[in-house]
């Protein structure tokens, strides 16, 4: 069959079939100049990432070289202030960077812990300590660090300027080192991996701070010296936290972190229980309480006795909180006239029916152990004139509270109240009269908490 068209449509489909062509050659141009502008943006974003992350641990190196001469502790606090900033913006930067796939969790453990490091031993200096050989060597070695991460850092931007790494690659590298077809990511991955490498041997740093090495391997102090319990032991401990037949709960597992554990569930019921010694650590019912029926003080007899089933004596109730009808309590142990805040357990009671349905005591098996408790070395006269004097005291208690680092001081907590009638809690070291920390307190018609 013989097919003809008119000179005029053979004309159209021409014109027509060009204009497709251009049209689709000018998508084609319009996305390739978007991911070229895409492709520029990324790369200098990542140049500035690097540019600043090198700023920032250059500034870190000279820093921590001038601490070595330092002589005063007001210097020392406002360089301290300094590296603890720098080490900061450092993190910001390195976070940046598509990096996060090599697992650079060594360098960021060493900008966490060099900031810190400085600020814990600028309070030191600053309550009247002085610092150790071995606390100065550890300086050094952090700067030696410092400047040779900078080194780094700045040998890749080089090599990104001379064009031996294309930047934009970096968000192609693989973790197993591997590199996407076509792309030239393995100086940086390499790069970055080796920086990595090199974070491993810097000095153990124990001191009294949140990233000290000390918290890594804390085993808690109630559990030491303890017997191993069977599972069926804790399954026993567990059923009678839970206030349940032991048939009702199943095992679901074993926790082996710091506080190893054995795990056991039941209808909505989560109980944890340790390993050494059968010790409850937490307990948690997800049943919806009902309406409220039961007093304040009703809800403090159900947690006391609660914690009598458990075994915990000479607790001493401190805040509280209601929320979605459950009042949870906060309480500490004591010693004598001593409320030990660095021993805590917290129990929530559904105001329906005075239920358990919440118990936290990881806290306490932490830190309980038997103290010899010193007196306090000055009066409460004494630490009253670290109280800023336009506060009102309203009661005053000896009390042990924690540190930044999980270590421990013994102060006076004076509760104050400001003119404006702000109540807060201020705590007055018991040795020396620093003063240690303010809490401000939180009153709601659901309970009072601490800021």
């Amino acid at each position: 069959m013989q097919i003809s068209i008119s000179r005029r449509a053979f004309v159209r489909a021409v014109s027509y079939t060009a204009a497709l062509v251009l049209v689709l050659g000018g998508l084609s141009a319009q996305h390739f100049t978007e991911a070229a502008d895409y492709r520029r943006q990324l790369e200098n974003s990542y140049a500035r990432s690097l540019g600043e992350l090198s700023s920032y641990l250059a500034n870190l190196s000279t820093d921590l070289d001038k601490g070595q001469y330092i002589g005063t502790g007001v210097q020392l606090s406002q360089l301290s202030a300094r590296i603890w900033k720098e080490s900061g913006g450092a993190k910001s930067a390195l976070s940046a960077l598509p990096v996060s796939e090599l697992h650079m969790d060594g360098t960021y453990k060493f900008l966490s812990q060099v900031g810190d490091y400085a600020m814990a031993l600028s309070k030191k200096v600053a309550a009247g300590g002085v610092l150790t050989q071995d606390e100065k060597k550890n300086a050094q070695a952090l700067q030696k660090y410092a400047a040779g991460l900078r080194d780094y850092v700045d040998e890749m931007q080089q090599k990104i300027r001379d064009g031996q790494i294309d930047v934009a690659a970096l968000r192609t590298a693989h973790p197993s080192g591997e590199e996407a077809e076509g792309t030239r990511a393995q100086g940086v991955a390499a790069g970055f991996e080796e920086i990595e490498q090199t974070m491993t041997g810097y000095p153990t740093l124990i001191y009294d701070g949140p990233f000290s090495d000390h918290l890594l391997t804390r085993r808690p102090r109630m559990t030491q010296g303890l017997a191993l319990v069977t599972p069926e032991q804790a399954l026993q401990r567990a059923a009678s936290a839970a206030r349940l037949r032991p048939s009702d709960l199943t095992p679901a597992g074993e926790e082996n972190s710091n506080m190893p554990s054995y795990l056991f569930t039941g209808e909505g019921i989560s109980v944890g229980v340790t390993k050494a010694g059968g010790l409850v650590t937490y307990l948690i019912n997800d049943r919806e309480a009902g309406e409220q029926r039961l007093s304040k003080d009703t809800v403090f007899e159900h947690a006391d006795r609660y914690l009598n089933l458990l075994g915990l004596d000479g607790m001493r109730a401190t805040y509280y909180e209601t929320n979605d009808g459950i009042c949870t309590v906060n309480y500490a142990a004591t010693n004598g006239e001593v409320t030990l805040y660095t021993d805590l357990v917290k129990v929530g009671v559904a105001l329906d029916d005075g239920g358990i349905v919440f118990y936290d005591a990881r806290g306490y098996i932490n830190n309980h152990r038997e103290r010899a408790l010193e007196p306090p070395a000055i009066t409460e006269e004494e630490a009253l004139a670290s109280v800023n004097p336009s506060l009102t005291i309203l009661s005053s208690r000896v009390a042990l509270i924690p540190t930044s680092g999980q270590n421990e001081v013994l102060t006076y907590e004076f509760l104050a109240q400001s003119e404006g009638g702000q109540k807060l809690l201020t705590y007055i070291n018991a040795a020396t009269g620093a003063e240690e920390q303010i809490l401000l307190l939180i009153e709601t018609p659901g309970g009072t908490l601490t800021k």
